[in-house]
This record gives C-alpha cells, structure tokens and sequence, in this order.
C-alpha cells in the first residue's frame, strides 16, 4: 500500500476517538503496513512515558508556603455556618426543629379552616353490612337500618340475628 497514516490519526486511533468505520480501515491497513505499525508504537511509547512521569512526580510546595497557608488557616474567623456546626449547634438545631414540627402538626386544623377533618359517618358501614348481609344466603337476617338525624342507629334491636332473636321475648323484654 502506498498511503500511509498521518501521526494525528494514529494517535485519535490509540485514544479510540475515531468513528466505527475509520478505525476499522485503520486497524487493517496496520495489520499490513509495517511502517504506520512503527509510528503507532511509537506513539503509544510516548504516551506511556507522559503518563508513567505524570504519576511520578509530586508536587511538593516549598515550606514557606506551607507555613503561610497554616497560618492564614489558623487566623480565619469562622463563618455563620462553621459556627452552627460547632458543638452547640445541635443544642439548638434540635428544639427549633421540634418547635417547627409541633407547629406544623398542631397548626394544620388553623391553616385549613379549623373545621372537621373529612370522614365518613357510621351510617355508611352500617349500611353496607346491611347490604352485605342481605345478600348472603347463609348470613344473618338483618333487618334494614333506622338512622336518627344525627345519623346514628335508632335502634340495636334491629342489628340481632335470627339466633339472638328467638331467645327474647318480644313481649316484656326478658331474656328466655
């Protein structure tokens, strides 16, 4: 083959930053060319050098600079943060915390209005065990509801099943 790869694309092969169909053309034209093989260990050479001397060497600041850095350290005054989170922060992050959260369980009712929560009347329970009774051929025979205008049941005697109704007598009430 007469063309040879230029180094910057040997080195976007070596980083693997060339599209799909470019790397394929190059890692078969470096199967057969013995000259661009060379240049890319080449590069690849250099690149483990770069990065084994990268790793290799330490920063070190000198210990005047160190010193000055400790000290300004050492002088700066705290800020409003720094000082919420020193000891005492919690012995008062706490109580305030609990301050707001009894405010916020207490002072719901106040925000929505001070009415009655949502709920659903009794009436409705009984009403579906009414119906659920009803249906069940081998149930208790549960006479309807009598609600007052209050909603509540007017009456227990009506909630009796047929066992607990035949051991009364209707007539004056006495248990037989």
């Amino acid at each position: 083959m007469n063309t040879h790869y230029d180094q910057d694309l040997l080195i976007d092969y070596l980083h693997g930053a060339l599209d799909p169909a470019t790397d394929a053309a190059v890692f078969t034209h470096l199967e057969v060319c013995a000259e661009c093989r060379a240049a890319r260990d080449v590069e690849a050479a250099i690149g483990d050098a770069l990065r084994t001397s990268a790793r290799a060497e330490v920063l070190e600041l000198p210990p005047m600079v160190k010193a000055r850095v400790w000290e300004a350290v050492r002088h700066q005054k705290p800020t409003l943060l720094d000082r919420l989170r020193s000891p005492w922060g919690p012995a008062i992050a706490v109580p305030i915390a609990a301050v707001i959260a009894l405010a916020a369980y207490f002072g719901t009712p106040v925000l929505r209005g001070g009415g009655t929560p949502p709920g659903i009347a009794a009436s409705y329970y009984l009403d579906q065990h009414n119906a659920q009774a009803t249906q069940n051929p081998l149930g208790p025979t549960v006479g309807p509801a009598v609600y007052t205008t209050d909603g509540a049941a007017a009456t227990a005697a009506s909630y009796i099943d047929t066992a607990d109704a035949a051991t009364l007598d209707n007539a004056d009430g006495a248990i037989r």
